[in-house]
């Protein structure tokens, strides 16, 4: 999925402050992209801003062919749910079902449980499967946030924070598990670690990206 941000005001809600301006970002079809920069600077309403869980202040965002300013709620709702996959830092995961069933929600079609089982796999949690979500380490959880991405298999993922409760060897594989997706897939990454920076064939500061 191609990504396209032009001329993008974002104010701190409630006030007429900027939080952020960007006269440009653009991510074509497969890139992927790290987005570096310390907390607290704008990185996750960036991403939330791409998904279309709000709209800017000013200026446009295009998904492909889509100008999200031209879509109603529910448009914006079925195109991120057909297309994006979201890894939150609060990870979102439904405390009452297991690892695997919370992956298995992600996955459609006769091929669900395959698809959910490899994810579980390549994420290193197969034997955390029977587990309650509630009952995992904040690191195991983050496995499974991304598990349920890779089952889903997204034109465009939104990854914040992937590896911030993950020691050095998972944090590797987590990043290596979303770059086995297709490779038309559009992987955008915003992070604060500097150990997975070589992993990306493109890396932008954040501070980089805003309007001088």
């Amino acid at each position: 999925m191609k990504v396209l941000l032009e001329n993008i005001t974002v104010k701190i809600p409630g006030t007429d402050k900027i939080l952020f301006e960007i006269k440009q970002f653009k991510a074509e079809k497969g890139e992927r992209i790290l987005i570096k920069g310390p907390s607290g600077i704008g990185k996750t309403t960036l991403l939330h801003l791409i998904a279309g869980l709000f709209l800017p202040d000013k200026g446009s965002v295009q998904l492909n062919d889509s100008d999200l300013n031209e879509l109603s709620d529910s448009e914006r709702s079925v195109l991120r749910r057909k297309n994006i996959g979201i890894i939150f830092q609060k990870l979102n995961l439904i405390e009452h079902l297991t690892a695997f069933e919370n992956v298995l929600l992600q996955v459609k079609g006769k091929d669900s449980y395959f698809k959910a089982e490899e994810s579980m796999e390549k994420v290193n949690m197969k034997e955390f499967s029977g587990i309650l979500s509630s009952n995992l380490s904040l690191g195991e959880q983050q496995r499974i946030a991304v598990g349920r991405v890779l089952a889903a298999a997204p034109s465009l993922v939104l990854a914040d924070e992937p590896t911030s409760s993950l020691d050095e060897v998972n944090a590797a594989n987590i990043i290596n598990s979303l770059f086995s997706l297709p490779d038309s897939s559009t992987i955008i990454t915003v992070s604060h670690d500097d150990r997975i920076v070589n992993k990306f064939n493109r890396v932008i500061n954040f501070t980089d990206l805003i309007k001088k």
